[in-house]
């Protein structure tokens, strides 16, 4: 672990916590810890998600919920993998390179993409991350803060729209009910890693707040990898008795380093190397952010009408090999829908009708990159995009077993390219594209019993290519791509739920989705690091997907998932050459994770062990990045007071056996540079200080 000497003081914060520690404990009342081998009841999980609470029980979508706040406990706060660990079929990719993010997907939905995340929709405190074209960035989103995940898994998410995938919906810790508690977070590690968290919050009658500010700073496994991230976010709700007004702000200020993808051979050489033309090229991102979102409920027999409304704007200079590109965008939306409830033949109806509406605005300007400077203009345009869509869903029980699920969404989505860079030499390539799509799903539900819930579903999805997707044409030509299409999934699922005993809850999901126009990522030798996008005539994506959760004493809390996820082409031809059933690159056919948190009194011990299979990384099945294993563990001590502050000190080991492995690939790339390589053992030690009472 490097330590530098400018982080002495942090190391030494750390040090009098961990050894001030057993001496409070000591100095107070033990923490009650139970002597009952009894095993705990779980929870009945009621998700959000589908735009109404909804219990599992009818619920007839593969669906999970994560306590964020105890997964991350002791984490590093480095990205998302971090809260969504041993959740089935999700797939998230931590580059540990800022200037692209990591890279989430769902059922091999996402796979395709080169930076941020695509075909997976997220939500944070009810206000889109995923910009109307489709694309997320998450690098304003502090990992540290986060409370409850919840994950809808397959083309349910056309609740939302514009997502094959699923629906990832973040929601921050709540504030304290208490009138104020200050706490303070640091993360001291390997890779000359230090993170600080300043969270500021409390409840004064129906009013609550929160303000949180975090710094990170890294400096990376590989060379030329260093990243410099300030977020900052607040929270204003008031609650009444008819009536939830929240406000939600965050920004973000970042700027990393690029270091490239490496090939095979350099991987044998220095795994830690970077790609020598991006050193040269200076190739990285870094850009700010602000976003604001306004949500307000009311309630009004016998349902409840919500709006909301957001806003941003962002601004980058993202160097990469072959170009240097300035963007400045600003977006927002208004959402709108009516919840309402109505009771037939004694039953309970659930109903949801509403509205969306988002634009985006993107002026784009490119240059080639000359040695991480700008040289000769290449781009100049500016890209909107208008969308609009309408949504009805209804839950109805059948029987006093039987419920269903309909959900009905149409979404037209039109971009607009006005090209700038018009001479006698190079033509208006400014234009137009619309798309558009009705999609249906429908869900059946069957509680034969606790421990034997069936569930089916039929579900379609609509996902266009993003504004960046359509811009980046291999002709170099400005404007949109007027051969690239939107993507249509028609997928069914069958699974099963239940709880086996106290303690433990088990799900199973098989799934088949087909989908056309199936979006591709490729590089070209010409612009290595810049990835293209065509569409394959069709692809098939089918799988397994199994989770057992079990909390036998009230000092164990466990999960372990497994997820099998076999997605092929099935027309797919690239001129003269076919790809018929070759495998998808990018995504894992096998999949096997675990955590395992014990506590017993005032200290804990977390566990996280997943298998990661052969990822295929070009379309013809030619070269694959190799299968690994990894095991991580945390210790820490539970809150305890120290004078007047709570102190919970922790460490953490990631990568325990230090094992070679490739965190993410590259597909198609220029040059067989398909792979970006993990980090070795890591250790990181921290805690966290408190002022007030919880």
């Amino acid at each position: 672990m490097r330590c530098h000497p400018r982080r002495a003081g942090c190391v030494l914060i750390l040090a009098a916590a961990a050894l001030g520690a057993p001496h409070a404990l000591r100095a107070q009342e033990r923490p009650t810890v139970p002597d009952s081998l009894r095993p705990v009841p779980l929870a009945p999980l009621t998700v959000t998600i589908l735009r109404m609470p909804l219990p599992t029980a009818r619920t007839p979508y593969a669906v999970a919920a994560v306590d964020a706040r105890r997964e991350g406990r002791a984490q590093a706060g480095l990205a998302l993998d971090e809260a969504l660990r041993a959740v089935p079929g999700v797939q998230v990719d931590n580059r540990y390179n800022y200037a692209l993010g990591e890279r989430l997907s769902i059922r091999g939905f996402g796979a395709r993409a080169q930076f941020g995340v695509r075909g997976v929709k997220v939500l944070l405190d009810g206000i889109p991350a995923t910009l109307p074209d489709g694309q997320t960035t998450l690098n304003h989103i502090d990992m540290g803060s986060l409370g409850r995940v919840e994950v809808v898994r397959g083309p349910a998410a056309s609740v939302y729209g514009n997502a094959a995938g699923g629906v990832v919906q973040l929601e921050t810790v709540r504030p304290p009910a208490v009138p104020i508690l200050q706490e303070l977070r640091i993360v001291n590690g390997a890779n000359g890693l230090l993170r600080l968290q300043s969270r500021t919050g409390g409840q004064a009658g129906r009013v609550s707040y929160q303000a949180n500010v975090a710094r990170l700073s890294y400096d990376g496994y590989r060379a030329s990898s260093d990243a410099r991230n300030t977020q900052a976010d607040a929270q204003l709700r008031v609650e009444g008795e008819r009536d939830r007004f929240q406000v939600t702000a965050n920004f973000v200020d970042y700027d990393a380093k690029n270091p490239g993808s490496l090939s095979d051979s350099l991987l044998r050489v220095d795994r830690f190397q970077a790609y020598a033309n991006n050193v040269r090229q200076r190739t990285g991102e870094a850009g700010r952010q602000a976003q604001l979102g306004v949500l307000w409920r009311h309630r009004m027999e016998p349902g409840e009408l919500e709006l909301s409304t957001y806003g941003l704007v962002r601004s980058l200079e993202n160097p990469i090999p072959v170009s240097f590109i300035d963007l400045d965008r600003r977006g927002g939306g208004v959402r709108a829908l009516y919840r309402g409830r109505l009771s037939v033949a004694g039953r309970d109806v659930l109903w949801t009708v509403g509205s969306d509406v988002d634009a985006q605005h993107d002026d784009r300007v490119n240059h080639t990159n000359e040695q991480g400077t700008r040289g000769t203009l290449t781009l100049d345009q500016v890209e909107t995009v208008a969308s609009i869509a309408g949504f009805a869903q209804v839950s109805a029980p059948v029987t006093d077993r039987v419920s269903v699920l309909g959900s009905l969404r149409y979404d037209n989505v039109r971009f607009k390219a006005k090209d700038r860079l018009v001479t006698a030499t190079n033509p208006d390539d400014s234009g137009r594209r619309s798309m558009d799509r009705l999609s249906p799903s429908f869900g059946v539900v069957w509680n034969a019993a606790e421990a034997f819930r069936l569930y089916g579903n039929y579900a379609t999805s609509f996902q266009t290519p993003t504004t960046t997707e359509l811009a980046n044409r291999p002709t170099g030509a400005g404007g949109f791509n007027p051969t690239l299409e939107p993507e249509h999934t028609r997928s069914v699922e069958v699974g099963a739920r239940g709880r086996l005993g106290p303690g433990l809850d088990y799900q199973l999901a098989l799934f088949r989705a087909r989908v056309e126009n199936e979006l591709i990522g490729f590089e070209v030798p010409t612009a290595p690091g810049r990835t293209y996008f065509r569409n394959a005539g069709s692809a098939v994506h089918r799988g397994i997907e199994a989770e057992l959760s079990f909390a036998p004493i009230p000092a164990v809390i466990g999960r372990v998932a497994y997820t099998y996820t076999d997605a092929r082409f099935g027309t797919y031809r690239v001129g003269e050459t076919a790809y018929d059933g070759n495998l998808l690159p990018g995504v894992a056919p096998h999949r096997a994770e675990g955590v395992l948190s014990i506590q017993p009194g005032a200290w804990y011990v977390d566990l996280d062990a997943r298998y990661v299979s052969r990822v295929q990384v070009n379309d013809a099945n030619t070269a694959a990045s190799p299968a690994y294993a990894l095991f991580d563990a945390r210790a820490g001590l539970a809150a305890v007071r120290v004078g007047g502050v709570s102190v919970a000190p922790f460490v953490g080991i990631s990568n325990l056996f230090d094992r070679e492995h490739n965190t993410s690939v590259v597909i198609n790339a220029a040059g067989a540079r398909y792979y970006e390589p993990g980090p070795g053992r890591a250790f990181h030690v921290g805690a966290t200080l408190a002022v007030g009472r919880r």
